[in-house]
């Protein structure tokens, strides 16, 4: 063989594997991409849940009452109907024992709405406003003639929301449009 064709051979095997190293260099550029973009991909997919993971615990903190609440809430309207229950008169009279435990029923009705409040759950008694389905739950329909229809005529039973969040919508009646 002479020197040409050794050159030229050897020419040759540069450029293949020059090529080689070409098409190899290409296909690690490619996947080291591929994994850049899983990397970034996974990166958002967790910094995703830890954002959500942060707002159910912030919301478990602020609702985890939600069930206990509901519960406290008849004892409340116990309490409230046995407010209600005691006549005007009754309580004008001589008898200091049913004014005494009138008194002490007030008081503790008083006490348990600062501890509502306190903990967050609002007392909702929507008498005048404009019926809202999301915080107030129809029971029926009245022809009231100086009321605006729609607005709520009678609250047969006061609701209750805990931060923003409904926990039982108010028992109304609601004012019927004139035929």
């Amino acid at each position: 063989m002479n020197a040409s064709e050794t050159n030229g051979q050897n020419s040759a095997n540069e450029d293949n594997e020059l090529s080689r190293m070409r098409d190899e260099n290409k296909k690690l550029i490619d996947l080291v991409a591929e994994i850049d973009d899983k990397y970034k991909r996974s990166l958002a997919d967790a910094e995703n849940t830890r954002i959500r993971m942060r707002k159910q615990v912030d919301d478990a903190k602020v609702y985890g009452i939600q069930s206990f609440c509901k519960d406290l809430l008849e004892v409340a309207d116990v309490l409230h109907t046995a407010v209600d229950s005691v006549p005007q008169e009754a309580i004008r009279g001589d008898n200091k024992v049913l004014k005494s435990l009138y008194s002490g029923l007030e008081m503790t009705e008083k006490q348990l709405q600062t501890v509502f409040r306190r903990h967050g759950l609002i007392q909702m008694n929507p008498i005048g406003e404009k019926f809202d389905p999301n915080s107030h739950h129809a029971l029926f329909e009245a022809l009231v003639p100086d009321k605006e229809p729609g607005s709520v005529a009678t609250v047969t039973k006061v609701g209750y929301k805990l931060h923003d969040r409904t926990i039982r919508p108010a028992m109304v009646g609601v004012v019927k449009a004139n035929p």
